[in-house]
């Protein structure tokens, strides 16, 4: 049973170019809040990190934990599932890059959702990144499979 949902933040929340959230994700994120302990995990070039940890704050009171730095590490997921005591199994990580939030989750035995659209939908499941528990468009996909 999922207790826990880790978001990536941009191309899964936010749209690229800080041109803000998808017109769904604060709807959607209401919605989870209600049953899920919800977390974000972004990934942020040294000299965005301002910037990103701005945007997230706009929308921070749904969040239980927030991570921003320059690469997302399997020890900001542990840590975040350890704050909200939350065990691997009862997490689902969702994230559109294969490479980053999903190959972690899938390492660390988290349920996994990839968002396989956008600008990193060419990067696929392989053997290194594991395949993913859900293959979904967008968030709003959340609110059918949850």
């Amino acid at each position: 049973m999922i207790e826990a949902i880790i978001f990536d933040w941009v191309g899964t929340l936010y749209k690229f170019g800080g041109k803000g959230l998808f017109a769904y994700s604060e709807r959607v994120l209401r919605k989870l809040h209600k049953k899920y302990k919800l977390a974000v995990i972004s990934k942020a070039v040294s000299d965005d990190i301002p910037t990103r940890v701005r945007q997230i704050a706009e929308i921070n009171d749904y969040f239980a934990f927030t991570a921003v730095g320059g690469d997302k590490t399997n020890d900001q997921f542990v840590s975040c599932m350890s704050l909200l005591n939350v065990k691997p199994g009862n997490t689902l990580v969702v994230d559109d890059r294969m490479d980053r939030g999903i190959q972690i989750g899938n390492s660390l035995g988290c349920k996994t959702a990839w968002i396989q659209r956008g600008k990193y939908a060419h990067i696929t499941p392989d053997s290194k990144t594991g395949e993913p528990n859900y293959k979904i468009n967008s968030i709003e996909d959340l609110l059918k499979i949850l």
